[in-house]
C-alpha cells in the first residue's frame, strides 16, 4: 500500500481573534498549492483516496491535492479526527481503511502529520514536516496491518525543494 502524509500549507495569522479551526491559507499557502499541483500532476503515483483534517487550511490544502493528483471528488473524506490528532490516532485512521483502496493520502496538520511519519518508518526520517510537506511511505498488503515501525520511507518534497 502506498501512503502520501501531508502537511497543510501555509496559513493565514492575519485575524487574531480567529479560531485555529477556521484559519485559511495564506497567500504564500495559495502559491505554494499551485506549485505542488504542477508537481502532483507530474508524478507516476497517485493516491486513489484523500482523507483530510476538516479544518479550514487542510480543507483548502486537500483540494489542491484532489486537483494535483486527479482524485475523483467522490473519493476526498473530510474527517474530524485528523484535526489535531496524534501519530496514534493517525495510524487508527490508516486501519480503518478499506483493503479495496491500494492508495490513500492523509491531509493533516503538526506535530501529529512529522511524529506518525517517524513512527510509522521507525526512526528520525523527517525533523519537521514543513508546510505542503508531503511524504510517501510504503506500507504492508492491508491496511488493517499497518503499525508502528512497518513503513518504508519512500520520499520527501515540500515547496521549497522546488523550482518555479
Amino acid at each position: 500500500m502506498k501512503l502520501w502524509v501531508i502537511r497543510h500549507a501555509k496559513s493565514s495569522w492575519a485575524d487574531p481573534g480567529q479560531s485555529d479551526f477556521d484559519r485559511p491559507l495564506n497567500t504564500r499557502g495559495i502559491k505554494d498549492g499551485k506549485r505542488m499541483i504542477r508537481w502532483m500532476r507530474a508524478q507516476p503515483q497517485r493516491p486513489e483516496w484523500i482523507f483530510s483534517s476538516d479544518a479550514a487550511r487542510a480543507r483548502a490544502t486537500a483540494e489542491f491535492v484532489r486537483d494535483g493528483y486527479a482524485v475523483a471528488s467522490h473519493q476526498l473524506h473530510f474527517v474530524h479526527r485528523i484535526y489535531e490528532a496524534s501519530a496514534e490516532t493517525l495510524l487508527d485512521i490508516v486501519q480503518e481503511i478499506p483493503d479495496d483502496c491500494p492508495s490513500a493520502a492523509l491531509v493533516g496538520h503538526n506535530p501529529g502529520s512529522t511524529e506518525f511519519v517517524n513512527s510509522m518508518v521507525g526512526n528520525t526520517v523527517v525533523d519537521n514536516l514543513p508546510t505542503f510537506g508531503i511524504v510517501l511511505l510504503d506500507l504492508p498488503p492491508r491496511w488493517l496491518d499497518a503499525r508502528f515501525g512497518c513503513a518504508k520511507f519512500v520520499a520527501l518534497t515540500a515547496p521549497k525543494k522546488l523550482l518555479d
